[in-house]
């Protein structure tokens, strides 16, 4: 995807309009952080469901469990840089791991979808289920004491939907479950989010822009929902025709053009000074 043109060569506002401190980005934060404790807190409900689907060997009612688990993840994706270790156990995935697969530090939400769509096995899945649920458990008791960094949220919205390029829709993540639609309907639930909080930051600054943001998401969502089938489930990714691919893959990238502008427009970090020509100094 070609880069998308500088946001300074589009409509901007007067420069009257202070520039964004990290001190403004606090009010947002603090709200979507309660935003993702109370998702895990749903989050734990889930995996408690999963946990008793695999020990009664209830492969269809662990699976939509498992779905349902790993979609109230995929909604909190503006805040995996706070999680640290938490987020690789949590939802790490085969990527880098000494054999892959069958490494012993492959857990978590991926290890466990291996077993129940990989290999159509609750028992296979049953050694990491506990593991998963004590670690949401402790992110979920954390999590309003983690720390985001204002220029890190800023940009999560752009970087979610590149992530979502990246590994969706190419079947990189989630490659047993096909999940990808799930995941990015989740992903778009939650740059929502992110989007809400950082309105009043980016209307007084750029006023097109969240109206332009929003229109990109809404082409989306209405996207996804026209390709559930009629009983409201989502199709897997690798079960879609080559046009629906192209289709999804295609206004994905449009909203991310879209986002990537938001980091331009309420940039938290300190103005930098330059000289000019003629040697004025001035702050670019």
């Amino acid at each position: 995807m070609a880069p998308p043109s500088k946001l300074s060569d589009r409509v901007l506002v007067s420069g009257a309009v202070p520039h964004v401190k990290p001190a403004d980005l606090a009010g947002p934060i603090a709200e979507y952080r309660r935003h993702v404790a109370v998702t895990l807190g749903t989050m734990e409900g889930d995996v408690q469901r999963l946990a008793r689907a695999v020990a009664a060997g209830d492969l269809p009612a662990a699976r939509r469990a498992w779905l349902d688990a790993d979609a109230g993840y995929e909604s909190i994706g503006a805040a995996y840089g706070a999680f640290g270790d938490l987020d690789a156990r949590i939802n790490g995935e085969t990527a880098g791991l000494p054999g892959g697969a069958s490494s012993p530090d492959f857990t978590g939400l991926h290890r466990i979808e291996l077993a129940l769509f990989g290999r159509d096995s609750t028992a296979d899945a049953a050694p990491y289920v506990p593991r998963l649920a004590a670690d949401v458990r402790k992110l979920r008791r954390a999590i309003l004491t983690l720390r985001i960094e204002p220029l890190e949220y800023v940009l999560r919205g752009h970087e979610v939907f590149e992530g979502a390029l990246d590994l969706q829709l190419t079947g990189r993540a989630g490659p047993w479950s096909s999940d990808a639609l799930l995941a990015l309907e989740s992903n778009l639930r939650g740059t929502r989010v992110v989007i809400g909080t950082l309105r009043p930051l980016i209307e007084p600054r750029e006023p097109l822009l969240v109206g332009r943001i929003d229109r990109s998401l809404d082409t989306l969502s209405r996207t996804l929902r026209d390709l559930r089938d009629r009983d409201g489930t989502m199709p897997r990714w690798d079960r879609l025709s080559a046009s629906e691919k192209t289709l999804v893959a295609g206004q994905t990238a449009g909203a991310a053009e879209e986002l990537a502008y938001v980091p331009e427009v309420i940039d938290p970090r300190p103005l930098v000074p330059v000289r000019s020509a003629i040697g004025e100094v001035q702050a670019e």
